[in-house]
């Protein structure tokens, strides 16, 4: 593992700067510099950002030809607020962005409700969405993720939406209305739930494969032929049921697993392939470090680098201490890398953001182009929490900005075997 020291600015650093000017090339990643030819790649690497949202998930990946990937928005502007800093939204005539696979791993606010003002904004154009197929609802069902049948270990949940017309004459709850509504409005998006049967999803990039492994449905033939295990309560059953994905980028594997908790990989993992189907490299870790993980699942996956993502209010306790032992002790590698999105979000939030983020039923106005400014002074103040993994196929790298000074602490891995099949 090589540690990488900082590389200071360039006003902080001429003889480097003119060393550079006579052995490499001039780039520029908004701010112009120079890097050495043998350092530079004829091939664009896997971008894989973990997005600082507080208490929630979003990870945004970028494919080597470009395709973009989005899952899930946490519960506030954060995701969006990356977006505009990443793409420079907030310049005038900016290009517009085109998700082409946006992810809703559960129906939880802390996933989904984020997500809404992305859908809606006029400078960002949604593909392709996939979600779980668990719906939330106000009333009309006899539990708020709709209808079941049976009792006790063979209970199951019945309600499955597919399409999103398939919300339209239903009473949710008010994200899920909110998201219904944002994505009606957007007609050219493709709109389907996704589960283990799909096996796998193309977005235009030959060198990616993108695998869904969760959820796993059982036949019921009774009530339209596949139903979602009970897994005693709604909380755990629309956790334990997330969409989990598997990236494959040569030799690289990493595993998105939304929120799936203690009861969800049991039923996972009786299917006999799932094991080695889960073993990735890089792992966004279930649940935002909950203390209900399940063992098996960490051992199959296996993870060289593991990424929490978690924040400090509402405090759940997350990350428990027991889940980061765990991680370390079934990780792949001798010097095994941990983030967490929490630990490291070292930042202070504008009061008008933290006013306007609190406000769950208020719909920021998408096209005010005074948001698009805000949006980037916001996220600048959260840089230290984005964990950044990229790789070439081969070795990964990854990093942090510490606070100091535009410095990044990067770490430098070759991807470890993975488990035997």
């Amino acid at each position: 593992m090589d540690l990488v020291r900082r590389t200071k600015r360039m006003p902080y650093a001429p003889k480097a700067v003119a060393k550079a000017k006579r052995k490499g090339r001039k780039v520029s990643t908004r701010r112009l510099g120079w890097v050495r030819t043998g350092r530079l790649s004829a091939n664009h690497p896997l971008e894989m950002y973990y997005i600082d949202v507080g208490q929630g998930d979003s990870s945004f990946i970028v494919t080597p030809n470009g395709k973009k990937i989005l899952i899930d928005g946490g519960i506030g502007n954060e995701a969006f607020q990356f977006l505009v800093w990443k793409y420079r939204l907030d310049l005038p005539d900016p290009e517009p962005v085109n998700i082409d696979l946006m992810v809703v791993s559960n129906a939880d606010d802390d996933h989904l409700a984020g997500l809404i003002s992305i859908v809606a904004h006029p400078l960002i154009n949604v593909r392709q969405i996939i979600h779980s197929g668990i719906a939330k609802f106000n009333s009309g069902f006899s539990t708020v993720l709709g209808d079941t049948v049976g009792q006790g270990k063979n209970r199951l949940l019945v309600t499955r939406h597919n399409e999103v017309d398939d919300l339209a004459e239903v009473d949710l709850i008010s994200t899920m209305k909110r998201w219904r509504n944002a994505v009606r409005n957007e007609p050219g998006i493709i709109y389907r739930a996704a589960d283990s049967r799909v096996k796998s999803i193309d977005i235009g990039d030959s060198a990616i494969s993108l695998n869904v492994l969760g959820p796993r449905l059982v036949n019921q033939p009774s009530k339209g032929g596949i139903a979602y295990p009970w897994l005693g309560n709604p909380a755990k059953t629309v956790n334990g049921h997330s969409v989990v994905l598997r990236l494959d980028f040569h030799n690289i594997r990493a595993l998105i697993t939304g929120d799936v908790n203690d009861r969800g990989p049991p039923h996972l993992m009786s299917d006999p392939e799932f094991a080695a189907e889960a073993d990735a490299h890089v792992l966004k870790v279930p649940h935002h470090g909950s203390h209900e993980y399940d063992r098996r699942f960490l051992e199959a996956v296996h993870p060289q680098i593991s990424i929490v993502s978690s924040g400090e209010a509402p405090d759940h306790g997350h990350p428990r201490a027991d889940l980061l032992a765990t991680i370390g002790n079934v990780s792949r590698s001798d010097q095994p890398i941990l983030f967490s999105t929490e630990l490291i979000a070292l930042f202070a939030v504008d009061a008008d953001a933290a006013a306007s983020d609190a406000d769950d039923d208020v719909d920021p106005d998408a096209t005010d182009p005074a948001m698009l400014g805000q949006a980037r002074r916001r996220v600048k103040k959260r840089l230290n929490g984005i964990i950044n993994v990229r790789s070439d196929g081969n070795d990964i790298y990854c990093a942090r900005r510490v606070a100091a000074g535009y410095q990044f602490v990067t770490y430098k891995l070759p991807a470890a075997p993975r488990n035997p099949p």
